[in-house]
Formats: C-alpha cells, sequence, structure tokens
C-alpha cells in the first residue's frame, strides 16, 4: 500500500504498547493490552490486582511489566487488520479478561463482575516502543457508563503525565499516582487517589 503519509519515522510512532490501571475504593488493577485497531485484553501479557493501598514499588513493578509484554498486531500499511488471526484472538481475549474480573470481584467482596468497575478512576498507559522509552499516562473523566480522555493538545496538557521507563519502580508508581490524581469525577464524588494538597 503506497501511502505517502507514512513516512518510517510515522509507522515508528504508530506502534504502540498499552496498558490501563483502574483505581477502585477497594483496588487498583494493571490490565495488559494488545492492539488490532482497538484495544483488547491482552491474551498472553501481564495483568495483576492488589487492595487500594497497594505500595508504589508494587504499582511501578506490574505496570511496567504489563505494558513491555502488550503487543501491536497492527500493520499500518494494509487497509485492515489480519482478519482470520482477529476472529482468533477475540474469543481468547474475552475469557482471560472475563476471569480476570471474576477473580477481581471475589477477591474484595463484589457481589456481581459488574459492579467491580463502579466508581473507579482509569488511566491509559502508552508507549511508543519504537521510538523512545517514554510512557505517557493519560488521566480521564469519569462519566455515566464509562469514562473520556482528554483531546492531545495543549489545553489539556495537565491531564498527561510522560515518565520513562528507567526510571526505578517506586518512581514511576509514584508518576502513576500522579497521573490518578488528575482524573476528575461528576458531582461531588471524588477521585480514590487524593491530590498532594488534599493530604
Amino acid at each position: 500500500m503506497n501511502n505517502p503519509h507514512l513516512t518510517p519515522e510515522r509507522v515508528r510512532w504508530l506502534h504502540t504498547k498499552r496498558a490501563a490501571l483502574h483505581l477502585s475504593p477497594k483496588y487498583i488493577s494493571i490490565e495488559c493490552q494488545e492492539t488490532w485497531g482497538g484495544q483488547y485484553f491482552s491474551r498472553t501479557g501481564w495483568s495483576a490486582h492488589a487492595p487500594w493501598g497497594a505500595s508504589l514499588q508494587w504499582i511501578g513493578e506490574n505496570f511496567r511489566k504489563a505494558i513491555t509484554t502488550s503487543e501491536y498486531f497492527n500493520d499500518p500499511t494494509a487497509p485492515t487488520v489480519d482478519v482470520t488471526a482477529f476472529r482468533a484472538m477475540e474469543p481468547e481475549s474475552k475469557t482471560r479478561r472475563l476471569a480476570f474480573e471474576a477473580d477481581i470481584a471475589t477477591t474484595y467482596g463484589y457481589k456481581k463482575i459488574e459492579d467491580i468497575g463502579l466508581r473507579c478512576d482509569l488511566v491509559f498507559g502508552e508507549w511508543h516502543y519504537l521510538v523512545d522509552d517514554v510512557v505517557i499516562l493519560y488521566a480521564t473523566k469519569r462519566m455515566p457508563g464509562g469514562h473520556r480522555a482528554w483531546p492531545e493538545d495543549k489545553k489539556y496538557q495537565d491531564k498527561r503525565v510522560h515518565v520513562p521507563l528507567s526510571v526505578t519502580d517506586e518512581e514511576l508508581g509514584l508518576a502513576i499516582r500522579d497521573a490518578f490524581s488528575r482524573c476528575e469525577a461528576p458531582g461531588r464524588q471524588k477521585i480514590n487517589w487524593p491530590r498532594e494538597e488534599d493530604g
């Protein structure tokens, strides 16, 4: 496919590894994702969860494992993903995601799997692994039925945290905590980690 916009630099930038972090009043979870046009729960990558008060070291260590084991299956030069491979991936991804979510529900005393997402804050992690070692953490706004990320322009640059993967686990965990502190929630609801000025 001859696309003049797909320069070698652009192709490298499109290659990303991704992980998502959820923080509820009870737990924090880190989910490895694989990319097929959109994001799907990784069939083979590292995902983990821990109680809300997990240490910065645990958060950094497990996020590092998750994002480095993420996989990118797009071919920027092809019009679509490999349909056969994509169809084989979907049920495997769903099965592993549901097992992970069921484990969270059981571990932290939720009556239904659907309840684990209530009052959660969400941070997306993105790493352009062919370009540099910098991970971009995107804070989100909690909305009825889901979360919304802010546009990638200067107006919302404070909603993104940039951190090199070469930092220590504790420093990486601190950057993630910072990203969570930039999330927003509706009405009088609060984010699950206080901002520094709140103590």
